[in-house]
């Protein structure tokens, strides 16, 4: 057994001492697989460093009753003037194993090729890792520390360091680190999440995930950029890296890829809606979500999100076949063609879903859209100036839907990311964001209080009535 103490673990840095672990205390016995969520920075792999005896604690002790391996895919205690061959040698004798047995193994396990004979200096991350893992499988550790071999390889080699590990080596202690929940789902038998140093253990997955979600939710939100949607193709670019910047935005679609993967095309939906939700201009994962929705037989759902992934910048030819499917089941083609962005102004670019969801907030037709409004809408072709317009313009322009939880995405009810959302707004405007959020405070209406701020510069917009008699 190892018996993890009461741990804490202070970093020196320029501003003082920095905790990193604070009081953390489990035990972990053969045949248990502990898995451990945590964001980044959360103190994860310096946990499982401690556990391995790479570092001490700065106060509490761990006890080892069982040999316990380095974190493997890390290859930090290699000689790096050594070439791959010779550390294998060298690691082999410290083992008491058979060096040219362990060899073999290697060269076959690893597939390294003639980089075996090269000095690991010149190696990449992931050949070191490779490297690491199969030496990791030529000892037998009773305890193995994983940290993040899922990350390692193509699907092939993750394939073989699962047998290797987990049915050639079932019965043995595993402590995992990952930051793919499904990956621990999947391969784990006991869960925790490190947050802010402490440990909280759980009984069962879906309690820990719940709670990391949770974690992650009450943390700081990842912002956008703060640029306005002047070209509007180079901002989508610019908010698609800040979307895979933001774990909670990734572990939801993570577990919408493994709903996926076993065909529970609701919970993939579900899954995928929230991520959109935190991050709406992402396209690859409207097409995600038009995916598992024609699964359903939604195919209004469906077109909607193919629509909405071609104005955001997915080919449309690619998108065609799965357009023509669910418009006209069983036909040869789509009636009306996606429209597509050319890279120039926000103005005269189509509108995507979540578009249409903050233009009817604007424009004050309510906060969420019917999907046969939506559709409506996106098959038009128009460009964004002239949506808002003809919301602005008539009664008749959009029909708001009612609040259906069902609704692909919406402008999200608690305050950070209506927050997030407004800035999107004031971006896609043009505005001056503190001018906005100014008018906005003073108690504005959102498209008046974007005009006080300098927004919708250039756009053929209607002046409302309602501004009219403000004498604007």
């Amino acid at each position: 057994m190892i018996t993890v103490d009461r741990i804490s673990k202070d970093y020196r840095t320029r501003t003082g001492p920095r905790r990193v672990l604070d009081d953390v205390s489990f035990t972990l016995d053969k045949g248990e697989r502990l898995g451990v969520l945590g964001r980044n920075g959360a103190g994860k792999s310096t946990l499982i460093r401690l556990v391995s005896g790479a570092e001490r604690p700065t106060a509490g002790r761990i006890t080892r009753g069982m040999s316990v391996s380095w974190p493997l895919a890390f290859g930090g205690a290699f000689q790096a003037q050594l070439t791959g061959v010779d550390n294998v040698r060298f690691i082999s004798r410290l083992y008491a194993q058979d060096p040219e047995a362990n060899l073999a193994f290697i060269e076959e396990f690893a597939e390294l090729g003639q980089y075996l004979r090269e000095p690991v200096m010149t190696y990449s991350s992931g050949m070191r890792a490779r490297l690491a893992f199969a030496i990791s499988m030529i000892i037998e550790f009773d305890c193995f520390l994983i940290d993040e071999i899922a990350s390692v390889g193509d699907a092939r080699f993750h394939e073989r360091c699962n047998y290797e590990l987990f049915d050639k080596r079932g019965d043995r202690a595993m402590m995992i680190i990952s930051h793919d929940p499904g990956y621990l789902r999947d391969h784990c038998n006991r869960f925790a999440v490190l947050d802010a140093g402490r440990l909280t253990a759980f009984d069962d997955f879906e309690t820990a995930h719940d709670h990391f979600l949770t974690q992650m939710r009450v943390g700081e939100p990842v912002r956008a950029v703060a640029q306005p949607f002047s070209r509007r193709m180079a901002a989508i670019d610019s908010l698609r890296r800040v979307a895979y910047e933001d774990e909670h935005f990734m572990a939801l679609v993570r577990q919408a890829d493994a709903a996926r993967d076993r065909h529970d095309w609701v919970a993939a939906e579900k899954g995928y809606a929230a991520a959109l939700s935190l991050h709406p201009y992402e396209r690859s994962y409207w097409v995600q979500l038009g995916h598992v929705a024609r699964e359903q037989g939604r195919l209004v759902r469906a077109e909607i999100a193919y629509r909405t992934a071609c104005a955001f910048g997915e080919p449309a030819r690619l998108l065609a076949p799965f357009i023509a499917a669910v418009e006209q089941p069983g036909g040869a083609g789509a009636s009306v063609p996606a429209a597509v962005p050319d890279g120039g102004e926000t103005r005269r670019q189509p509108p995507g879903y979540p578009d249409l969801a903050v233009l009817a907030a604007l424009a004050g037709r309510g906060e969420r859209l019917a999907d046969d409004a939506a559709l409506a809408l996106l098959r038009q072709t128009n460009a964004m100036e002239d949506v808002l317009a003809g919301m602005l313009d008539g009664p008749d322009a959009l029909s708001p839907g009612r609040p259906l939880p069902e609704s692909i995405a919406v402008v999200p009810g608690d305050a950070p990311l209506r927050r997030q959302w407004s800035e999107d707004l004031a971006r896609l405007a043009g505005a001056r964001q503190e001018e906005f959020h100014a008018a906005l405070a003073r108690g504005d209406e959102p498209f008046w209080a974007l005009r006080q701020a300098g927004g919708f510069e250039g756009w053929a917009l209607p002046v409302p009535d309602r501004m009219e008699a403000t004498g604007a």
